[in-house]
């Protein structure tokens, strides 16, 4: 008996169709309307964060390394989780997972905004991540629930959009309420916007599922959760510790295995948490790939360039998220019209021809670093023209690649592929560049004392505070010294951008060869 093509592994037991019919009609534009808020909320989380951590820092009496776990605390279980979150939301329902998990990010906010110590902080962070986790493993499932093929594109644009100007928006928004708040109102802010996501939602997302009684793969769940946990903390971890030291090599080495044994214990299971034979066909793994290095350039790009603004060339907080305005627009308004585009021209063109602007936008930025501030923000609006072009139409294509059954599959891999490559794009990135701003700077600090030359090396941030505190020709110096250094180096920066998307670019050029 011919084997049906929907079916991607002869062990998987069939999936039923979908519960129910989704709603049409201004319902169904509500539900997309609560996607869209809830990725614009948990978007703007993990970059509204970096601006409090000052004021985290004094007001809790935060040392660096608590400093650094409020942030990765977040990204780490956010991403570990998303597997085993798409698995519980195509059991026991994608609404239930994802409100519930909204429910869950509100509350930790809550316990957040009020947290009295940086460790009770760190916690809270990470039930954030938790709940984050549940909000958006079964997005674009749901998505597909709720749209044909035909008009998948648009509402899978108008949901990237919205999570994608959360980042930009993040510094913005954080900074006006810290000029008017405490520090713990950068998490409060959210509490009402969930409240009011969840009772919308409720009412109007359509639940859906994969029918069956096949109990949840704990065992798998487990191997998912440390597996990519441990990647993504030895990612993470690398450019701070070192890429040699044993916290970074034995974690990276337990991800690998226990990733291995996952993927192994989905090939032989009847009912996978997550069917890892998707990436068997070459259009969903183009795409994931796509995905994966569109967001290794956007957060590389988003580490870089406010630190430039604010250290180098001295803008305030807000006004560094003010210039960052035209790149979301940007960004936003291509991306709303991505699904045209790809009717013109077709998704391979436009995949392809996005990661070559890409390129040519990070090469602008390692050329603009010693011109005029308009010329960087020129050219990252050029990244965002390049990027209009990675985000909705290879999740579109990678969905609409898979029958409806796998949905949950695909809207889980689009989602790992998202965030690992947010989290290889600052670890890489973030690696060359402490590498070479530090070897740049060395014979500047050589009259320091050895925790002053520390502190400078360290980071632009830290050569600011040393300069204030030498002061007089010798602080002026360092000053101009570190301002070169951190030239030098985010162009080193942005260079290896351009060569990894210029080079992803005519590989999906020849991956998609056969998609129109």
């Amino acid at each position: 008996m011919p084997h049906d093509a929907s079916r991607l592994h002869p062990h998987h037991v069939e999936d039923a169709p979908q519960d129910g019919a989704g709603p049409s009609g201004r319902a169904r534009t509500i539900a997309l309307a609560v996607l869209c808020l809830c990725a614009l909320t948990t978007a703007v989380d993990i970059t509204i964060t970096n601006v409090a951590l000052p004021f985290i820092g004094h007001e809790l009496d935060a040392t660096t390394s608590d400093l650094q776990w409020v942030i990765d605390s977040y990204n780490i279980v956010l991403a570990g989780l998303l597997v085993l979150g798409g698995g519980l939301a195509d059991r026991y329902g994608r609404r239930t997972v994802f409100l519930v998990g909204y429910a869950l990010f509100g509350v930790a906010c809550a316990i957040a905004a009020f947290a009295p110590s940086a460790p009770a902080l760190i916690g809270a962070r990470a039930l954030m991540g938790v709940g984050a986790a549940g909000v958006i493993a079964p997005a674009l499932a749901i998505v597909a629930t709720l749209y044909p093929p035909e008009e998948r594109g648009r509402a899978i644009a108008a949901w990237t959009v919205f999570g994608a100007i959360g980042l930009a928006i993040g510094p913005v928004v954080g900074g006006f309420l810290l000029d008017h708040f405490w520090w713990g109102s950068v998490f409060l802010v959210n509490v009402p916007v969930v409240v009011f996501g969840v009772v919308v939602g409720f009412a109007t997302i359509p639940q859906s599922r994969k029918p069956g009684t096949a109990p949840p793969d704990v065992v798998g769940a487990v191997l998912s959760v440390l597996g990519l946990g441990g990647l993504l903390f030895g990612v993470i971890e690398g450019p701070g510790r070192g890429w040699d030291s044993p916290v970074v090599l034995g974690a990276l080495a337990a991800g690998v295995l226990l990733t291995t044994a996952f993927v192994r214990r989905e090939l032989r299971s009847r009912a996978p948490l997550f069917d890892v034979r998707i990436l068997a066909r070459p259009v969903v793994a183009a795409c994931a790939v796509t995905l994966f290095v569109g967001y290794v350039v956007f957060t590389g790009m988003l580490f870089v360039v406010p630190q430039y603004l604010q250290d180098v060339r001295g803008e305030s907080i807000v006004t560094v998220g003010l210039l960052l305005v035209p790149f979301a627009a940007v960004f936003g308004l291509m991306s709303m019209r991505s699904a045209t585009t790809v009717a013109r021209v077709g998704a391979r063109v436009t995949i392809a021809v996005g990661l070559a602007v890409c390129a040519l936008g990070a090469v602008g930025l390692a050329l603009a670093v010693d011109a005029a501030v308009g010329w960087t923000i020129a050219a990252t609006a050029l990244v965002g023209v390049g990027l209009s072009g990675l985000i909705a139409p290879p999740s579109t294509v990678l969905m609409n690649d898979l029958p409806e059954a796998k949905a949950g599959d695909g809207s889980s891999l689009s989602m790992v592929s998202r965030f690992t490559g947010a989290a290889v794009g600052v670890a890489v990135v973030g690696s060359v560049f402490a590498s070479r701003y530090s070897s740049e700077l060395g014979d500047s600090v050589s009259s320091l004392s050895p925790a002053r030359a520390s502190e400078a090396t360290s980071s632009i941030s830290g050569a600011v505070d040393v300069a204030a505190q030498v002061g007089g020709s010798a602080g002026a110096s360092l000053l101009d010294a570190a301002g070169d250094a951190f030239d030098h180096a985010a162009a080193a920066g942005y260079v290896v951008l351009a060569v990894v998307a210029a080079l992803t670019a005519v590989w999906a050029a020849w991956a998609l060869r056969r998609v129109t």
